[in-house]
Formats: C-alpha cells, sequence, structure tokens
C-alpha cells in the first residue's frame, strides 16, 4: 500500500504517542476499538479551565490509524468545553490520503476523541484527577 508524505512522515515521528506528561488539571480519557478492524485507540488528556492543556495517544493499528491519532492528539490542545470536536474521521482522511477502506479504522479514532470529550464536558466522570 502506498502511503502519503504525511502519513509516512507521523509513522515515522508518533508525535503525543505514549504517557501522557504530569501536570495540572484533571485527567481525562477516551478509548475506542474495533479489533476487527484491526484498531484500538486511547486519548489522554489534561483539563484545567475549560480547556485541553495537553494531550497523549496510544493506539495499535495501521499507519493511517496512528497518524490519525497523532492529528486528533495534537489537535485536541487548546480544545474549549462546549465547542465542537476539532477533527472527525473525514477530515481525518482527507488529510492523510486515505483510501476509502481505511474509514472505519479512522471512525475508531474519532470515536475515542468523542468519548474524551464527553468526559471532558461532564458527561462522564474523568479517570483520575491531579
Amino acid at each position: 500500500m502506498e502511503y502519503s508524505p504525511l502519513v509516512r512522515k507521523l509513522f515515522a515521528t508518533l508525535p503525543r504517542c505514549g504517557e501522557l506528561t504530569a501536570g495540572p488539571g484533571t485527567t481525562v480519557a477516551g478509548e475506542a476499538m474495533a479489533l476487527e478492524r484491526g484498531a484500538w485507540v486511547r486519548l489522554e488528556a489534561r483539563l484545567e479551565g475549560g480547556r485541553l492543556v495537553d494531550c497523549a495517544f496510544r493506539a495499535w493499528g495501521c499507519p493511517h490509524t496512528l497518524g490519525a491519532a497523532a492529528i486528533a492528539a495534537e489537535r485536541l490542545v487548546g480544545w474549549r468545553v462546549g465547542t465542537p470536536a476539532p477533527v472527525n474521521a473525514h477530515a481525518l482522511a482527507a488529510l492523510l490520503a486515505a483510501p476509502a477502506e481505511k474509514l472505519g479504522r479512522l471512525l475508531v479514532v474519532e470515536d475515542a476523541m468523542q468519548a474524551l470529550l464527553q468526559g471532558a464536558s461532564g458527561l462522564q466522570l474523568p479517570v483520575s484527577a491531579h
């Protein structure tokens, strides 16, 4: 399979991949998986003053899945409670020049992000408080 230059760059560097760094605020998380599609994504973020101040991800999947998780984690920083999600699966697919058959995996990234945003909005309890 051919990968776009952006997918290759993100897969090589995996920005924001790993543990969320310690800091002030409340930690919230969102997780989604579709193992039959070959995708698992967990996003963690710190919420302070109604805004996400840091975000990291862990994921299992193809380079498109990992690249999409990296973009989502980056775009979540600065998100304010009550505002729309900063990106969705279709926008991720366009950014990554992902083929149509990868959309199901990118929807897993979107689902993890939506779960995190619901937690940050107080619709779910935060994972832990610092």
